[in-house]
């Protein structure tokens, strides 16, 4: 039963309650009043008394008309007096019901005024006449046959009344019982209802609790109940070399599964995490308890204490990565994910609130550290959260005050021996620190979502400033995988395109493989639509990702960059010389140039070209310059490049 249902059905039962009470006292005024009418009114009497004073009087007319009795006339008159009060009485009140039923007694009480009239003279002489006491008589004589069918009437119609009266007084009683009844049964009713509603209550306030420290879909605990038993471990923690300790857990690559597999498959997954980690983490080790939390998402954290040395953490920790990097099996798939893990240790007068906050820094480090991995806090990292935080307010502020340029380093063709495009590199100029390296900000812009506005202004800003160089020299720009997920890039890069005039083919878009392990079917799709408007692609540090080979043929690419920390180590790694001679001879034979990134010295010039490779880029040409300082032939570069 639903509440909504239970409240309608108490409001009934109480409604029902006050008209039964409402009904009970109609009754109530009911009996009373027939019992009043029963009490006041009896008919019968009345005639009955009426008959025995006239005979009286008559009895006193006879005893003083025979002269033999003692009697005086007063007595006589008295008699009178009262059996003419009787006579007024049957014409008044409740006896007219007995008249309206039968108007012959009418008639008897009308010719019994009548003769009363008719004597009161005769009354009046009885003093000075005695005879009159002897007509008197004669005149009241022929009322007593009469009188006495009026009384034996009256009590025929009384006792019809008293019967009617009772039978009116028991249907009462009875309806009175049964609304007794039924208020007594409602009553019980009412009682089992509240008893239910009680024991709802009971069952709904469990559930709230239930919920309210409990992860519905886990069954772990939540993060109200590990911050309570944070706070308390706080609050009781003595100087007795046991500390605690609170470890954040974030699972590696869960959006992936949500994304590939649904996010039923992810859930399963959260539930086979949970059952993990209580099996690889008992709840006492020793002085040691653990307590395992979920804090939402896929977000874990494990409350630790009575710990003695960080080294006890560690282990755990170490436990639970290994835990988590088996494969996990859900609705039929082999799942990889993995974890990284934060530790806080309290140290010090700390609250709960800076401990978890700690763990969260810890955790972010290890994510950055490559994941599948557990750090400790350290004091230093707090600074670097917060440096953190205010460069992305900086870079915030910096997109609307214009403070971003891009810097150009030439990319030479050098078979042809000439300057065949310029790559576009992202420049910031911070007001207070000047030129800020793209190291440190880069990262930050595509974590924070900046890099999607931010890559559709350098697409449109390199497609501009493009459009002024020779016909023959292109622009190639990098893009970021955020870029793809945003799902706005062929629409970004068309408008750039028609803005600035430059001819398609002279717009060159260099991609990771990093873009391709996201999504490959969506990325795929994406890169065609963009061949499609005439752009060219070119696949960015080629040999630094897993399936290389297998992208080469899921997608014709225009060109192939080699990644320039192969380019640095062939003098003195034969290992990354074989790589750059491969790279260089699948291009050809796919019928892709090369480019080798990242050559500083004449060396590695000729080594690259010996290769095979088609086109050179690094700081042997020349450092990234603004596009307002760039020269468009080989001559007017600082270093020239001369072929054999």
């Amino acid at each position: 039963m639903s509440l909504r249902t239970f409240k309608t059905v108490v409001a009934l039962v109480i409604g029902g309650f006050l008209i039964a009470a409402v009904y009970i006292s109609v009754l109530v005024v009911q009996r009373q009043g027939a019992l009043r009418q029963i009490s006041v009114y009896n008919p019968a009497w009345e005639a009955g008394q009426a008959t025995s004073e006239f005979m009286r009087l008559e009895q006193r007319l006879a005893e003083f008309a025979s002269g033999k009795s003692k009697l005086d006339q007063d007595e006589v008159r008295l008699r009178y007096d009262i059996l003419l009060g009787r006579a007024q009485i049957l014409n008044e009140g409740s006896f007219k019901d007995l008249l309206q039923t039968s108007p012959e007694h009418g008639e008897t009480l009308v010719e019994f005024q009548k003769r009363l009239a008719a004597v009161q003279p005769l009354i009046e002489e009885i003093g000075q006449r005695p005879e009159a006491a002897q007509e008197a008589l004669e005149i009241l004589n022929p009322l007593e046959g009469p009188l006495a069918q009026l009384a034996s009437a009256s009590h025929n119609h009384g006792a019809a009344l008293v019967q009617k009266d009772q039978q009116e007084l028991i249907r009462l009683h009875w309806a009175f019982s049964g609304i007794a009844v039924s208020l007594i049964l409602i009553g019980v009713v009412l009682i089992i209802l509240l008893n239910r509603h009680n024991r709802l209550l009971g069952h709904a306030h469990e559930e709230l609790h239930v919920l309210a420290h409990q992860d519905a879909l886990t069954g772990l605990p939540n993060r109200v109940v590990l911050r309570s038993q944070l706070e308390q471990a706080l609050s009781s923690r003595r100087s007795n070399g046991r500390t605690i300790a609170v470890s954040y857990l974030d699972l590696d690559h869960f959006k992936d599964v949500n994304d590939s597999f649904g996010h039923e498959t992810g859930d399963e997954l959260l539930k086979a995490v949970a059952e993990r980690l209580r099996d690889c983490i008992p709840s006492h080790e020793g002085q040691v308890r653990n307590l395992i939390s979920r804090f939402g998402g896929d977000e874990f954290a494990i409350l630790q204490t009575g710990i003695r040395r960080p080294e006890e953490s560690a282990a755990l920790a170490s436990r639970i990565v290994e835990a988590l990097r088996a494969p996990f099996s859900v609705n039929g798939q082999e799942i990889f994910i993995g974890t990284s893990i934060g530790i806080a240790l309290a140290q010090g007068p700390v609250t709960s609130s800076q401990i978890l906050k700690h763990a969260d820094m810890a955790l972010y480090h290890a994510k950055a550290d490559g994941r599948g991995t557990f750090r400790f806090f350290e004091p230093d990292m707090d600074a670097q959260l917060q440096a953190r935080r205010a460069l992305e307010v900086n870079l915030r502020k910096a997109m609307g005050a214009g403070e971003f340029e891009l810097f150009y380093q030439p990319q030479i063709n050098i078979e042809a021996n000439e300057i065949g495009g310029f790559e576009a590199l992202l420049r910031w100029h911070h007001p207070e620190r000047g030129l800020v390296p793209p190291g440190e900000f880069i990262p930050v812009i595509e974590n924070t979502g900046l890099i999607v506005p931010l890559g559709d202004w350098v697409i449109e800003q390199a497609c501009r400033e493009a459009a002024g160089w020779p016909r023959n020299i292109h622009v190639a720009v990098n893009l970021s995988p955020v870029q793809f997920r945003s799902r706005g890039l062929v629409q970004s890069v068309s408008r750039a395109l028609a803005e600035s005039g430059l001819d398609p083919n002279r717009l060159e878009l260099e991609i990771t493989e990093s873009v391709l392990l996201q999504d490959n079917e969506m990325t795929v799709s994406t890169l065609h639509q963009l061949r499609r408007l005439g752009v060219r692609i070119a696949m960015d540090d080629f040999g630094t990702g897993y399936s290389s080979l297998s992208y080469l043929r899921s997608f014709p690419f225009d060109k192939i960059k080699i990644d320039q920390s192969f380019v640095r180590e062939m003098s003195q790694r034969a290992d990354c010389l074989a790589i750059v001679q491969s790279v260089a001879n699948l291009g050809s034979s796919l019928g892709m140039p090369t480019v080798a990134e990242g050559v500083e010295t004449e060396d590695q010039l000729r080594q690259i070209q010996a290769a095979g490779c088609t086109d050179a880029q690094g700081y042997y040409f020349g450092r990234p310059k603004p596009a307002h300082e760039l020269v468009h032939t080989l001559d007017a570069l600082k270093h020239a490049v001369k072929v054999a």
